[in-house]
């Protein structure tokens, strides 16, 4: 083993580098308490990182289900309504939808 081998060497085992023997210490992270932060009451809770970032922790499913209402208000719009005129078979699937959700809308 050559002087480049012996020094990029790490003995795993006993955690010292391959020349000196010395112990090879572990950089210390320091935890910071977390910060969370909530916008709909409780209901969604992010935790806030420190560059300005959030990462979600918890997502109850009231939340999700308006989350997705959101998302899906854009097919009873006037834009899907012509869309669906221009297509017949999403029409006949918008049509089969209603009727399964007055069928069951109705029975409640």
């Amino acid at each position: 083993m050559n002087i480049i081998q012996r020094v990029t060497h790490m003995d795993k085992e006993n955690k010292t580098d391959g020349i000196c023997n010395f112990p090879i210490m572990k950089k210390k992270v320091r935890r910071i308490n977390p910060i969370y932060v909530s916008p709909d009451g409780g209901e969604t809770v992010y935790e806030q990182l420190p560059n300005g970032d959030r990462v979600l922790v918890e997502q109850s499913q009231q939340a999700k289900d308006e989350e997705q209402a959101y998302e899906e208000a854009e097919m009873v719009n006037a834009e899907a309504i012509a869309l669906r005129r221009k297509y017949p078979t999403l029409q006949k699937a918008w049509d089969k939808y209603l009727t399964v959700w007055h069928l069951i809308n109705g029975n409640q």
